[in-house]
């Protein structure tokens, strides 16, 4: 729970799919359970989130990396990232950054703040209310993993974003 009364999931990132008009979609998977928060977001995002996971890297920086290197520059960390709201459709974020004992909010896109999360090791928070109006169950038979994969993936690539 935060200061304002609000009740957060931790989640990790469990993957990136792509809906049936090829746009990106992340999935926030609380652990240990067989439930996602799908989020559609941009294709740049979704590339440097996916370069991340897979441990990319390049000579020069991407913008989520200058972004971190900026803040540690600054004597600063990120402390955690947390989906706050659904607001007509679109999902809001905050980046928390903490320098000494001052702790400092910023509003952000989800997207950005999940690609500054997986390159700071920071953890990733939703609000219960988001992740519960919002959520999909997974169909998972833990004997076939592959194929639990593969059913998530084409549930996603059938979903209409406007259904959220």
């Amino acid at each position: 729970m935060n200061e304002d009364g609000q009740n957060f999931l931790r989640v990790e990132v469990g993957g990136l799919v792509r809906d049936n008009r090829e746009n990106p979609i992340v999935l926030l998977k609380v652990l240990d359970e067989n439930e996602v928060l799908p989020i559609w977001i941009g294709h740049t995002e979704a590339l440097s989130i996916e370069l991340q996971l897979q441990g990319k890297s390049f000579d020069r920086p991407l913008t989520h990396d200058l972004l971190r290197m900026a803040i540690e520059s600054l004597g600063a960390v990120v402390s955690k990232v947390a989906v706050t709201e659904l607001k007509d459709n679109t999902f809001f974020a905050k980046i928390f950054l903490q320098r000494g004992n001052e702790i400092f909010a910023i509003d952000a896109r989800p997207s950005d703040s999940i690609a500054l999360a997986v390159r700071t090791g920071s953890p990733i928070f939703v609000a219960r209310s988001v992740f519960d109006g919002h959520k999909r169950a997974l169909e998972e038979n833990p004997d076939d993993k592959a194929s639990s994969d593969e059913a998530l993936r084409k549930y996603l690539r059938d979903l209409d974003p406007g259904e959220f």
